[in-house]
Order: C-alpha cells, then sequence, then structure tokens
C-alpha cells in the first residue's frame, strides 16, 4: 500500500516540506534560547559535548577542593587568633614581673606582694595553656604541637618523696631528659643577721643581742624573729619575742631597772623557743628612754639563719650544681618552707619542703652550739667536743655556786667555785678555780665519753665588780679616823643581806663629850643610824632600812674607853650575800647524722605525633599539598618553655629567671606565627588560584556549549518569518486546486 495515497502537487508538497523544516528549526532555536546551551546532549556535539562535560567535572573537583582549602584558612586563622591572644596575656605577665622588681624589699609586705604577684603569674601561664587547647578547628590545633612531653619517672618521684621533710616532688619546664641528685646538707646550727641585729639594738635601744640555737629536728622553722617593745620614759617596758606563730612576753617594772641599778646588774630577756631559737638580749631603761621617735611602740624583724641547704645537680645538661640555703640572705637563694625550685636549662626540680623535718634528711659531723644564756659572756672561746660515738642530740646546762668564805675582794672573783652540769644522762659537779679549764666527761651514747673543754674567766654573777676597790678580803674591818682605834671596835655579824652581791658597808662615827652618831651606808640605797651614850661597851645592831639590803642587821661591838670626844671616824666593811647562782650557762650538742640522698630522673613519657599537623591538598590530583607543622605554644617545656613562677619570687634571681623565660617566649611565639602567616600566605594564594581557575574551566566549557543568545535570537525571528511565508505559499497553491474545482 502506498505510504500516501492522496497525491499533492509539487509547489504543495515543496511548501509542506519546507514548513516542516522550519517548524525543526524553530524547536532546536527555542531549545537553544531556553537552555542557553546550542549543545545539550551528547547528540548535539559529542565532541563539544564530552569536551565540555570534562572541563566541568575538574571546576567541580576544584570547587570542593576550594571549600577544603577555606577550611584549612579558617584553622590556621584559628591559631593566629589564639596567639594573638597568647601574646597579650604574655605581656600582662611581663607586667607583673615588673611590678615585683619594683617591690624587691625584704619587709614582710614586699615578701606578701611578690608572692601575690608570683600567684596572678601563675594563673595568666595556666591561662595561657587553656588558650592554646581552646584554639582547635574542625579537630586540629596548630598550638599543641607533636604531643611530646618529658617528666620525672614515677619511682624516682617517690623516692625522693621518702627523704623526711620533702613531698610533693616534680619536674617542671623539662626540655631534655636529664637526672637531678638531690644533697641535704648543714647541721641546723641557728644564727642572725648581724645587719638586722645591729638595728634592732638602735631602734629598740637594748643591747647584747644574741640570736643561736641549733634547729629542732621536730619542731623547727625557717621564720625571722621579732621583737615587739611598748612602753614609754619612766615606764614599765614590755618585750614580746614572736618566731612563726609562737610568741612570749615579759614586761620589766620601774623598781626591777632601779634596784637592778642600784645592785649594777643587768636585766636580760632571755628565751629559748621549741623551734630551738635562742634569743638573748639586755635591757638598759635609760638606754631604751633616750632612742628617739619610738613614742613607747616599735617592732624589728630580725632574720634568722638556719645552717641547712638542699642541693641539686644535674649531670646531662651542663653539670652546675645550684644550692638553696637557710643560711643566705632572703631574696637570695633562701631556703623557704613550702615548695623551693632548682632553675636548670633542662628543666626545674621543685621541692616542698617541710620546715620541721627536713633537718632529718641532712648530713652533718657532730657539733657544739653558741653558748647562751646569762652565764654565757664568761665564755672564753668556744667549747669543743669529741665527736666519738655521739648518736642523740643534747643540751648541757652549767649552773655556778660560790661559798662567800672563798670570795676575793680584791680581785671581784671567788678563788674557787663549783659548777654543776646536768647533760643527758646525770648531773655533775665540779670544783672549778678562777680562770681554769673545766673538764668534764658524761656517758652519751653506747659508753662513749663526751668530752667537753670549757674555758672560763668567772661565770657571769662570780665577778663582781663592785667590790673590786676593797683593801682587804673576806669581811673584815677597815678603820680610818681618829674617833675609833682598830683595836676597839670588831664586826660581830652581818647577816640578811641580799643574795649574790658583793657589799662595802660604810659607817661614819661622830662623837663629843657625852654621845656619838654612828651613820650607815650599805651603798645600795639602805641606811641605819644609832645614837647615844656609849661610854661602855657594848653591842650596836644596825637595822638597814631601804634599798636591796632592806631589813639586814649589821652588829658591831664597841669598847668602852675607846671614844674620843669631838672626832669623827670612818668604818668599812666587805661583805657577800649568799650566791645563789641564779644565772646559767647553756650550750647545745648535735649528734652526727648520716643523711640521705635522692635522684629525680626525667624521660620521655609520651611520643610526639603528627596528628595536629594540618595537611592542606592544592590541587585535584593529589599532586600538590602543604603541610601546616603544629608549633607548641604551652608554656611547658616543649612549648614556650614559661614556667611556673619559682619559690613565690622570693629572690630577684626567680624574677630573673620569670622575665627571661617570658623574653624567649616572645621569640618563640614570634617564630610561630611567623611560619603559620607564611602558610597562610601560600595557601590563601592556591585559594585565590583555585577560585580563578574554575572560573576558567567553566568558562572553557561554556563556550564548548553555549548557544549565542543574540544569534540565536535573530535565528529565530529569521525562521518565523520564512514559516510565515510558507504558509502564505501553501495557502496560494491550496486557492489553484480550488479555483479548478469552481469550474465544475
Amino acid at each position: 500500500m502506498a505510504t500516501n495515497d492522496i497525491q499533492l502537487t509539487g509547489g504543495i508538497r515543496s511548501n509542506l516540506l519546507l514548513l516542516q523544516q522550519i517548524s525543526g528549526k524553530l524547536d532546536r532555536t527555542q531549545q537553544r534560547l531556553a537552555t542557553g546551551n546550542k549543545i545539550n546532549g551528547a547528540i548535539d556535539g559529542p565532541v563539544a559535548f564530552f569536551a565540555a562535560k570534562g572541563l566541568n567535572r575538574r571546576a567541580d573537583d576544584l570547587s570542593v577542593l576550594k571549600d577544603s582549602i577555606n577550611q584549612s584558612v579558617s584553622t590556621i586563622k584559628a591559631a593566629d587568633t589564639g596567639m594573638t591572644k597568647i601574646e597579650t596575656l604574655i605581656e600582662q605577665a611581663k607586667g607583673l614581673v615588673t611590678s615585683a622588681y619594683q617591690n624587691l624589699g625584704s619587709d614582710a609586705n614586699s615578701v606578701a606582694l611578690r608572692k601575690s604577684l608570683a600567684d596572678q603569674y601563675n594563673t595568666l601561664l595556666r591561662q595561657i595553656d587553656k588558650l592554646a587547647e581552646d584554639s582547635s578547628y574542625q579537630g586540629k590545633n596548630l598550638l599543641l604541637g607533636s604531643g611530646l612531653r618529658l617528666d620525672a619517672t614515677s619511682s624516682s618521684k617517690s623516692g625522693t618523696n621518702a627523704l623526711p621533710g620533702v613531698t610533693a616532688s616534680r619536674v617542671t619546664n623539662v626540655t631534655k631528659a636529664d637526672d637531678y641528685v638531690i644533697d641535704i646538707v648543714g647541721d641546723g646550727r641557728i644564727s642572725a643577721n648581724a645587719s638586722d641585729v645591729a638595728d634592732a639594738e638602735r631602734d629598740r635601744g637594748i643591747s647584747n643581742l644574741v640570736i643561736s640555737g641549733f634547729q629542732s629536728k621536730t619542731a623547727g622553722n625557717l621564720d625571722s624573729v621579732q621583737i615587739r617593745y611598748t612602753g614609754g620614759v619612766g615606764k614599765a617596758k614590755t618585750f614580746t619575742l614572736t618566731e612563726g606563730d609562737v610568741a612570749v612576753t615579759k614586761t620589766f617594772t620601774v623598781q626591777e631597772w632601779e634596784d637592778a641599778k642600784a645592785t649594777g646588774k643587768v636585766l636580760n630577756f632571755d628565751h629559748q623557743f621549741a623551734s630551738g631559737t635562742h634569743v638573748n638580749f639586755d635591757i638598759d631603761f635609760d638606754q631604751i628612754d633616750d632612742v628617739a621617735d619610738t613614742n613607747g611602740l616599735g617592732t624589728s624583724t630580725i632574720q634568722k639563719f638556719v645552717d641547712l641547704s638542699v642541693e641539686v645537680a644535674n649531670f646531662n645538661g651542663v653539670g652546675q650544681t645550684i644550692t638553696r640555703s637557710a643560711d643566705n640572705l632572703l631574696g637570695q637563694q633562701k631556703l623557704a618552707d613550702g615548695e623551693n625550685s632548682w632553675s636548670f636549662d633542662t628543666g626545674t626540680p621543685r621541692l616542698t619542703i617541710d620546715e620541721k623535718t627536713i633537718l632529718q634528711s641532712a648530713a652533718y659531723s657532730a657539733a657544739i652550739g653558741e653558748s647562751y644564756g646569762r652565764a654565757a659572756s664568761g665564755i672564753v672561746g668556744q667549747p669543743v667536743i669529741s665527736t666519738t660515738g655521739i648518736s642523740n642530740d643534747f643540751t648541757y646546762v652549767l649552773t655556778a655556786a660560790g661559798d662567800p668564805a672563798n670570795f676575793d675582794f680584791t680581785t671581784g672573783k671567788f678563788t674557787t667555785y663549783t659548777v654543776t652540769t646536768t647533760g643527758p644522762t646525770s648531773t655533775v659537779a665540779l670544783s672549778v678555780s678562777a680562770d681554769g679549764v673545766y673538764t668534764f666527761s658524761s656517758i652519751a651514747d653506747n659508753g662513749q665519753s663526751v668530752d667537753i673543754n670549757l674555758l672560763t674567766s668567772g661565770l657571769n654573777g662570780i665577778t663582781v665588780a663592785s667590790a673590786s676597790d676593797a683593801t682587804q678580803a673576806n669581811a673584815t674591818e677597815n678603820v680610818t679616823g681618829g674617833a675609833v682605834s682598830a683595836g676597839n671596835i670588831a664586826l660581830t655579824s652581818i647577816s640578811g643581806m641580799a643574795d649574790n652581791l658583793a657589799h662595802k658597808i660604810t659607817i661614819n662615827v661622830k662623837t663629843d663629850a657625852s654621845a656619838s652618831t654612828f651613820v650607815l651606808d650599805d651603798g645600795y640605797g639602805g641606811k641605819a643610824l644609832i645614837t647615844g651614850d656609849l661610854n661602855s661597851a657594848q653591842v650596836l645592831s644596825f637595822v638597814i632600812s631601804g634599798g636591796v639590803n632592806s631589813g639586814a642587821v649589821v652588829q658591831i661591838t664597841v669598847g668602852g674607853t675607846s671614844l674620843r670626844a669631838d672626832a669623827e671616824a670612818t668604818l668599812t666593811y666587805n661583805a657577800i650575800g649568799t650566791f645563789t647562782a641564779p644565772d646559767e650557762l647553756r650550750f647545745d650538742v648535735r649528734a652526727a647524722q648520716t643523711g640521705f640522698t635522692s635522684t629525680l630522673n626525667t624521660v620521655q613519657v609520651t611520643d610526639g605525633t603528627e596528628q595536629n599537623n594540618l595537611t592542606v591538598q592544592l590541587n585535584e590530583t593529589n599532586t600538590n599539598q602543604v603541610t601546616v607543622v603544629s608549633r607548641n605554644v604551652k608554656t611547658e617545656g616543649q612549648g614556650l618553655a614559661m614556667d611556673f613562677a619559682q619559690n613565690d619570687w622570693l629572690d630577684r634571681a626567680d624574677i630573673d629567671n620569670a622575665s627571661a623565660m617570658i623574653d624567649a617566649a616572645k621569640i618563640k611565639l614570634r617564630s610561630t606565627a611567623s611560619a603559620l602567616n607564611n602558610n597562610l600566605d601560600v595557601i590563601t594564594t592556591r585559594l585565590e588560584y583555585t577560585k580563578e581557575f574554575i572560573d576558567v574551566l567553566a568558562e572553557g566549557a561554556n563556550k564548548l556549549v553555549q548557544a549565542d543568545q543574540n544569534e540565536e535570537g535573530a535565528n529565530m525571528l529569521q525562521l518565523q518569518t520564512r514559516q510565515q511565508l510558507g504558509t502564505i505559499s501553501l495557502s496560494l497553491a491550496n486557492q489553484a486546486q480550488q479555483a479548478i474545482l469552481r469550474l465544475f
């Protein structure tokens, strides 16, 4: 069957085909105008289509890569923001260091202020670490470094903490593995800052201030001694000694001072603290009242020294030894109660010291302490001790006693006296000649003898200078003048005289024809008067009134024919009261101790990783990349090496260390910032390149497939015109057929 049974004329068929072609072209042009592409599928142009598709795929890959690069830029910016703020915190820390330099005094307020500044400094360092830890972005932190960490081993810390008086041992700011050997030395001998002692004597008006003793192994401390005075001109004087949280107060009355002046005695404050510290000084009211501008109130602080040091030596670094000593001045590597640190290039060992027990860790030889007590001034030279077999600590107390019959008024000393020694096991009393050498032995330990040579020139209280002008010894009379002859007058008895004093009693005699007057003066404010007819032999009893000898009785026998009318005489008698030896001489013996030692070992405890490093892909084929290495800007030794404040900034050297660490940290921080910024510049440049290259690829792809809108618009108009003309032509052809039909 024919495809078309209807036969068309040639003109109609030609017009119909033309319209069909125009319609197809119109459809294609409309599609191009609608899609903007001249190639919308492989059929439209396989070569251009697949070429454009390849360019678009590459552009898509780079677009995804661009997003990744953008995130990498944000990661670096997060780190840079963190470093900027860390730098701000470091500047604040520098300000605290500057404030500490401005308050370097050794007074309590300056020390407390520096401690407060050190605490603030430590807080800033902790915030630096927190800020670095918080600067992560999408799981990457460019401020934490590789995570490599070094620390002291648990076993070495446990061994060090086993030392008596040592706890919380650790090593901070570790830069590399090292060994720190810890030695504790010193026998705990106590002394004082000579400058502080001189200032206290000047400012408080006291004299002969001595601070001595041995540090107690169970109650010792490293605290300064304070002497507080309250009183006023002509008033009682109150002194308060304070060491740590222990205070002792003693008041000296005006009457005590007047009695002391009258008898030639010295008022003295002597106290031994449980810590082992001995404080002794003399008090003179007149001298105190002469001190200007005290207004009856004042406090002196005396820095106490203790022969006790902690030495730390490192061997894997530069091989240096650093010593912190309780014998040092405040601010000069002084050992303190609490945490102490020793700063090395490889790390900073830190030990918390218990001042009450650290001495038990020390190694030292047997020693004898400085003499103390009221009688200490009687010692010539330092007592010496044999070190054989001593394993315990003892205090020896020496007291002296003298028989009045053995007192020499010419020299003012006893010709012989007894020294009683109270030691660790027994009390020993020996007779000693004045200016002689006192030697005794005492069974102290394991049957061993302890020999102490005590050189004396007369213990305080035995030497009595006030009697040295007497011309005869041992309470015999001396008579001058014509009223009484020596043969007709005699001393009967003296009783009730003040203890521990040499006395020179003077009796002035005046006679007339019927009576005589006897006036007694004891030289210490005591008086007695007897008058009457004394021509017959009799005993005269004088009862002293006033002064230290008030109530004492002096009796003399006078012969009946001894008096002469209208004459005068002077009777002089020497006497001494009972010597009760109120003053003591003390000294301490410190037994040898072998001591302990320990070593802190630092090792690598955490391996470094690359997990915080940022690898940035720069092309779609993974053949070009940049690795941004994470830098440690925490305060630890592997990072900025900014150690926590050492020793509460007690020493200038500790502040110097902090200042140097800050300066070094700034340089390292700037170096880290420079490295990050360089990487950021490279990555940012590649980001901009990627953005622009994506546009190039897209533009190239578009050139292959996109239609020219102007051209396609013109084509549309032309095709529409042709379609209209074809329609007209087809209509005309149809009209010719209709004309034939009209013939019928």
